[in-house]
């Protein structure tokens, strides 16, 4: 299994969202697709972003675990390939949280979504 690595910058800004035991972490490739996303990005850059929802609203388009320092991240299971051993969140010059793999640089502002299913339901 691929784990996610984190710096403890990025681990202890998650956490600060992280405030209930029922809270799950989910890696979300924003695409258009599933309950949390209104619109994926149309061009040709890619975006990820942090979602924490509770564990009993979770969509069942997050089909699929990655290991972390915080625990289980769930992602969008077709996203998997975006993923290797040397995936890693830092934190930028800036602040922002960026994704990096072995090929590189592939997020630069991986946004964090505090409840989006909140947002959902409300609708």
């Amino acid at each position: 299994m691929i784990t996610l690595k984190m710096s403890q910058d990025v681990q202890a800004r998650l956490k600060r969202h992280m405030t209930d035991d029922n809270d799950q972490l989910i890696l979300d490739f924003d695409d258009g697709v599933g309950a949390y996303s209104k619109v994926g990005v149309c061009s040709l850059d890619v975006s990820f972003r942090f979602l924490v929802v509770s564990k009993h609203d979770v969509d069942a388009i997050y089909d699929e675990a990655l290991d972390s320092p915080l625990g289980s991240v769930l992602i969008k299971g077709y996203a998997d390939n975006y993923f290797d051993g040397a995936t890693e969140f830092n934190l930028n010059k800036f602040g922002l949280i960026t994704l990096k793999t072995a090929s590189g640089i592939i997020d630069t502002n991986v946004e964090i979504l505090d409840h989006p299913e909140a947002v959902v339901a409300s609708k």
